[in-house]
């Protein structure tokens, strides 16, 4: 019998892809907090920003514990199972907390086919993210199909109890033991 092997760093390569399950699930995220609240257009802000949302979105566990630590009990408890693993691949720990080595080239490909765009937040040196028009239209369509339901009731989770800054969520995130004890490049459970 021929025992198929990989070589290392042909695995690696692929932690830094591109997939559709990605692009979707960061389309969605990023449209759930570029929408209009009270008529101002509004992006997400930045990177750390949005790791932060996507390990709480791709972790239900960790959702469900970090909005039990700040004091919020969610009724919507069918999309926040605690035994189910994470969407897609692990997030690794790096310096500013959970992260996906795939997220350049995975806003590249939303930016690179329209769906997404960048612009400078006021008074920063930071850039937020939005939905073009294309983008919010592909996102209305991708709700409608009940495979997405468990994700696009996260990001509603999110955006109710958790758009907050980056800096706020990377202080939520560190004290899950699992974020916290992790060494740099380790994946996270």
């Amino acid at each position: 019998m021929t025992q198929l092997t990989v070589e290392p760093s042909r695995i690696a390569r692929f932690r830094f892809r591109s997939s559709p399950e990605a692009e979707t699930r960061l389309l969605l995220l990023i449209d759930g907090f570029s929408r209009k609240r009270g008529g101002a257009a509004r992006s997400l802000e930045g990177r750390v920003k949005l790791a932060k949302l996507d390990f709480l979105l791709r972790y239900p566990k960790h959702l469900m514990r970090v909005l039990n630590g700040i004091g919020i009990e969610v009724v919507n408890g069918e999309h926040l199972n605690q035994d189910e693993a994470p969407l897609d691949s692990r997030m690794m720990r790096y310096k500013y907390g959970p992260w996906d080595p795939s997220y350049y080239a995975v806003l590249g490909a939303l930016i690179g086919r329209g769906l997404v765009e960048i612009q400078p937040l006021p008074g920063t040196s930071g850039l937020g993210y939005s939905t073009t028009v294309t983008g919010k239209q592909l996102a209305d369509e991708l709700r409608k199909d009940e495979c997405f339901a468990a994700v696009d009731s996260r990001i509603q989770i999110l955006r109710k109890y958790l758009d907050k800054s980056g800096s706020t969520l990377k202080g939520y995130l560190y004290q899950l033991p699992e974020v916290a004890d992790s060494t740099w490049h380790e994946e996270i459970e």
